[in-house]
């Protein structure tokens, strides 16, 4: 069983702010100059698009401003997570009034906040709240657990609701209402992330403005909603290059690290670098690797070494690249996509190391450029990669006469992982560190698509649509709705149902969580895992504690949400 330590370590390592404590996660949050401009738009009146790829701290800043603003006690801040959202999805495929349930799920989810939010300033709930609220949190379990309950006994419009929130703040002495809605993306519905952008931009007032945290690359607009126009973005993902990048990762480890473990790492301060590099500005990546550069998951030695932090690296690498992969289930019908992008990944890798072969230390690129126009697949592919946090879109650049070029920078773990830096057999940590912070910030390699993937790579980049079920004919569109062929009523796949029953080695679980799962329980998929509901079973596995057995849970709640 695991030790107390062991337990209060996992516990510090937690990834997910949501699960954080504002005690916790004031002490260890660092938080940079950008942060704190970052937190004031938030905070401020707009609508505003917080976007960044999953683990690049767009909860962290959400929750911090949720907890900053209700300390001020000028604003009523309501926080709202959507991170359940996919559980409605099968709805679409079997109830006709779908989209009517799915908005007043929206609208609920906030009104619950609102409640959350003043029972955290100790303020009286006002009647119509209460009242509006009757049968609302029934309602939302209901559907959150795949039922379809009762429909509420009203239905709130978005026009409503905007009034109720203005009415409640002017009651409380509060000069605005601020909305903090996260996993607001929806990443793998379109028809819910239309329906939520078409409510999000008619919750706006002078009083009331609402800030949404979504995904890059494969969030879906709704076609009156204009990004920029409707709402300014605001990026959260921490750029690696920036000046005050590593003191901010050496920061953490400051302030999330007991004193014991800060003392292992004393005289080890380039393995934390190299670390806090590889994980390419997303803190979650970063705190998974320090875990195991501490070595958290073992039960003999545990002294951080180069070893470990390779190991780390590549298992970080790993990952994220399976993030991207495990499109293939979320998005079925982008599936060829997934395989050409990860296709697209190694060549990348390739030409990077090619690129870097000649090139002195401080000269090394980790940047790809693809001349425009870029074909629609191929900006497809790359907007699925930034979402899995790959690539980074750098912008675009002139050339003069060689012409415009898009530049992505690519995950600096698969840079390592990869050796695209070209660094040779047996390169130190300090050449990584000075490859990586002293290079040329504008040197990047052209690619050619065409080149690297092949003459054909965009007619096998083709919607992977599940035909006719009564003819098989195909479909000749993802939007049609009846079969070209016998006229029937066409039938779409419930990605949620498909999720479920996912295998639990799709989870981001070290070896030992894994053998120890399936030697020692019947827990073999996602839906198992949510089954266990009081974390039974999965507290009988030895080496799994109360901490760890709510993290087993989260990882398959997040697998099957956004």
């Amino acid at each position: 069983m695991p030790s107390p330590d062991d337990e209060l370590l996992a516990n510090i390592f937690e990834e997910r702010a949501e699960f954080l404590s504002q005690t916790e996660l004031s002490r260890w949050t660092a938080t940079t100059p950008r942060d704190k401009s970052t937190l004031a738009k938030l905070k401020g009146p707009g609508a505003k698009l917080l976007i960044g790829p999953r683990g690049c701290g767009k909860s962290t800043l959400l929750r911090q401003a949720y907890f900053e603003i209700h300390d001020e006690g000028k604003d009523l801040a309501v926080y709202v997570n959507y991170s359940r959202s996919l559980a409605l999805e099968p709805l679409f495929h079997r109830a006709a009034n779908a989209l009517q349930l799915f908005r007043q799920w929206l609208l609920v989810k906030i009104l619950l906040g609102m409640r959350d939010t003043l029972h955290d300033a100790n303020l009286e709930p006002p009647q119509s709240l209460t009242n509006v609220l009757s049968d609302g949190a029934a309602f939302v379990h209901g559907l959150e657990a795949g039922e379809e309950p009762p429909p509420p006994s009203r239905y709130l419009t978005p026009t409503e609701l905007l009034g109720l929130l203005e009415a409640w703040s002017r009651e409380l002495g509060r000069r605005r209402c601020i909305l903090l809605l996260d996993d607001a993306a929806h990443a793998f519905s379109p028809d819910q992330q239309r329906e939520f952008f078409e409510v999000f931009r008619e919750l706006r007032s002078r009083i009331v403005s609402a800030k949404a945290a979504v995904y890059p690359g494969i969030t879906s607009y709704s076609p009156n909603f204009h990004v920029g126009h409707e709402a300014e973005v605001v990026e959260a993902w921490y750029r690696p290059d920036d000046e005050d990048y590593i003191h901010t990762m050496r920061e953490i480890v400051n302030r999330r690290l007991p004193d014991g473990y800060q003392r292992r790492l004393r005289g080890k301060e380039d393995l934390v670098d190299y670390l806090a590099l590889a994980s390419s500005g997303l803190p979650r990546g970063f705190l998974v690797m320090l875990s195991q550069l501490l070595g958290v998951e073992e039960d003999h030695d545990r002294t951080p070494t180069r070893a470990r932090a390779d190991r780390a690296i590549a298992e970080l690498s790993a990952a994220v690249e399976s993030i991207f992969t495990s499109l293939s289930a979320k998005l079925p019908r982008y599936k060829n996509f997934v395989e050409v992008g990860s296709e697209l990944v190694a060549a990348v890798s390739r030409h990077l190391y090619a690129y870097n072969a000649e090139k002195p230390l401080r000269q090394k690129a980790v940047t790809i450029a693809f001349q425009e126009p870029i074909s629609p697949e191929l900006s497809r592919m790359l907007s699925m990669l930034e979402y899995a946090g790959i690539v980074r879109d750098s912008h675009t650049v002139s050339r003069g006469v060689k012409g415009v070029f898009h530049r992505y920078t690519l995950h600096y773990a698969i840079l390592l992982t990869s050796n695209a830096l070209n660094l040779g057999r047996s390169y130190s940590v300090a050449d990584v560190l000075a490859a990586l912070t002293q290079r040329d910030a504008h040197a990047f390699a052209r690619v050619q698509p065409k080149r690297v993937l092949g003459a054909d790579y965009q007619t096998r980049c083709t919607l992977d649509l599940i035909p006719c079920q009564n003819c098989g004919a195909p479909r000749l569109s993802e939007d049609a709705q009846f079969c070209m062929k016998c006229g029937r009523q066409l039938k779409s796949a419930s990605v949620y149902a498909d999720l479920l029953t996912t295998p639990i080695d799709h989870l981001p679980l070290t070896p030992k969580k894994l053998r120890g799962l399936k030697e020692y329980t019947n827990i073999r998929t996602v839906n198992d895992v949510l089954l266990d509901e009081e974390n039974q079973q999965i507290r009988s596995v030895p080496w799994v504690g109360p901490v760890w057995a709510k993290r087993i849970r989260q990882y398959a709640e997040e697998f099957v949400s956004v």
